[in-house]
């Protein structure tokens, strides 16, 4: 049997207890039979004061265990601690045994057979026929049992003849025999009752992961069907920007004004999409595990700083005031991850506030040595019904519409899973029609000690300039292929265009085309991945060549294993200033490598 849990250890110690007082009417119910029996048999072969004496005496202590027992069961669950309720019932189980007993010494009659053989039969029957009633917690069996046989088998022994002595031998051997029953008993219904606990806690797991598969499965339905609608607006608006290109084409007089003016339209929309795309990402990122935290102890103010350079033109562009307090405050967590939490949570409250303020702050916990970080806005508020909802993917409560004009609805699902990497979560108070606060709670660092202070969001501000150097790009779509080649060769590269493995092997021939970079698409034909074609050229040219994969995968799995190849992964739709800039970085650095080993 698996272990029990402490909690569970309790629930079967409980139970059984419970048992010992469900099963108690069948045992009153024996004693008054068995009392009224030997009243009418023995009515003739004792005094009757002596009798009646010690029946009234049963008879009254079996009125007063119902009206306990009574009680208990009526009572509420938990009134009184288990404990005393299991050794309250020992003590009237010995009390009884004791009146049971003195059956054996006040009706001991060496010379009257009748009474003799009878004391026998009542004593054997009521310790044999208890084994199952009190055997649930076996020191009430003990104490019923003992006191019940032992006068007996002890006048016996006194007594002296051999035909007593053999009655007294027998009476120890079987009350031996049902103790040890009584323990072989207890065990078997403490293991039925664990089995039975065991059992509703696999069913309650069962029923939870049901729960969570059918939400997960709802949920995923309702990501594909929100997604599938917030890419086909900016896919279909592309291709009537398109077609309203080919239309401008044809005529016979093209105006500067109108060409730029679509461009424009072009890149709204293409925006619009590589929005989606990316937010889609980090959730796949997150989902993956593959974004690292990097925790170190800072001052908040920097963070602080930031977000209000950040959010100060948006804010008043609605008219909205936005208050960063100043702090003193220190915290170790990741900062970057810190900043994109709070981003997420401001970009919500400017979108969402119409009019009023937004307040970021941090609190002090005097007694858990922890800070609260909250943003305060003055906007819609939430009702505690959607509380749970809002943290999901694509749920939005005041956008049916889908209008991409008040976010896809990825923010705030983003922002828990985030604050899940660096233990903690964010959570929420907010009056509908009042306004909200979402706040987190950080470790307090009173004693930061030596610590440089590093920016939040360090950038790269790379010189980008035309390169002559010959870069290897594979990719198995004829499209991709094309326009890569045409914008490499556009920034001064001389690029070789491979759509499989081995078009990309049978270029690497002529040692004056040998490429200085590789740039290869994540998933290709014939199930061969980017990490296959980078490390067969890296085979070929027996050198260490840097490496980029470029991969539109978002799926956790797709994700995890382009990022634990170890070569720079860049993320469809790319954005071609980074892909530039990662590049010449790439080579800048291989540059460097080459004219420090030589």
């Amino acid at each position: 049997m698996t272990r029990l849990l402490p909690t569970q250890n309790q629930a079967v110690y409980l139970e059984l207890v419970n048992t010992l007082y469900r099963q108690s009417p069948p045992i009153f119910f024996g004693n008054i039979m068995v009392v009224s029996l030997t009243i009418f048999l023995l009515w003739g072969q004792l005094a009757h004061t002596l009798l009646l004496g010690w029946a009234a005496s049963i008879y009254l202590l079996t009125i007063l265990r119902i009206i306990v027992v009574w009680r208990d069961l009526r009572g509420p669950a938990g009134r009184q601690p288990t404990s005393r309720r299991c050794w309250r019932y020992v003590a009237w189980a010995a009390v009884s045994g004791c009146l049971w007993g003195a059956m054996g010494l006040l009706f001991f009659a060496p010379d009257n057979a009748v009474v003799t053989v009878y004391i026998c039969i009542v004593l054997a029957g009521m310790t044999g026929g208890s084994v199952a009633s009190l055997s649930s917690f076996w020191p009430a069996y003990y104490a019923y049992a003992l006191p019940t046989v032992l006068p007996f088998a002890i006048r016996s022994f006194a007594h002296g003849t051999p035909l007593f002595s053999v009655l007294g031998v027998l009476s120890l051997f079987l009350l031996g025999v049902n103790l040890a029953y009584s323990r072989v008993m207890q065990r078997t219904v403490r293991d039925a009752i664990a089995l039975r606990f065991e059992n509703v806690e696999l069913i309650r797991q069962l029923t939870e992961e049901k729960e969570r598969a059918e939400q997960a499965n709802r949920s995923k339905s309702q990501f594909l069907a929100a997604a599938s609608h917030d890419l086909r607006q900016p896919a279909h608006a592309l291709g009537l920007y398109i077609a309203t290109l080919r239309t401008v084409a044809q005529a016979p007089r093209i105006e500067r004004g109108t060409v730029d003016m679509l461009a424009g339209r072009l890149q709204s929309a293409l925006s619009s999409m590589s929005q989606l795309l990316n937010v889609l990402l980090d959730i796949s990122r997150l989902d993956a595990g593959v974004i690292q935290t990097a925790k170190r102890r800072f001052a908040l103010q920097e963070i602080f700083s930031a977000l209000g350079n950040q959010f100060s033109q948006a804010a008043a562009a609605k008219g909205l005031t936005l208050h960063i307090r100043s702090t003193s405050a220190w915290t170790d967590t990741d900062p970057v991850l810190l900043h994109n939490i709070l981003a997420n949570l401001l970009s919500n409250a400017v979108r969402y506030t119409e009019k009023g303020k937004i307040l970021l702050a941090c609190r002090r916990r005097q007694d858990q040595d922890a800070l609260d970080i909250c943003v305060y806005d003055t906007g819609v508020g939430i009702a505690a019904d959607q509380f749970e909802p809002i943290f999901r993917e694509f749920y939005q409560i005041h956008n049916i519409a889908r209008d991409r004009e008040q976010g896809l609805g990825l923010g705030l699902a983003i922002v828990q899973r985030t604050a899940r990497l660096i233990d903690t979560r964010v959570d929420l108070r907010s009056v509908p029609g009042k306004g909200s606060c979402f706040y987190l709670r950080l470790p307090d660092c009173r004693a930061p000690g030596m610590v440089v202070a590093e920016p939040i969001a360090a950038g790269l501000p790379a010189s980008v300039v035309d390169r002559t150097e010959t870069v290897l790009v594979v990719d198995d779509d004829k499209q991709v292929l094309d326009s890569m080649q045409i914008l490499l060769q556009s920034w001064g590269y001389r690029v070789l265009a491979a759509r499989s493995l081995e078009q990309a092997l049978a270029m690497l021939g002529d040692d004056a085309d040998r490429p200085q970079l590789v740039v290869s698409d994540f998933r290709l034909a014939a199930d061969i991945t980017g990490i296959d074609v980078i490390g067969a050229v890296l085979r070929t040219l027996n050198a260490d060549v840097p490496a980029i994969i470029v991969t539109g995968d978002t799926s956790p799995q797709g994700i995890s294993q382009a990022s634990a190849s170890g070569y720079q992964v860049l993320h469809k739709p790319l954005d071609p200033s980074q892909l530039r800039t990662t590049m010449s970085q790439l080579l800048a650095v291989a540059q460097e490598e080459r004219a420090a080993s030589t």
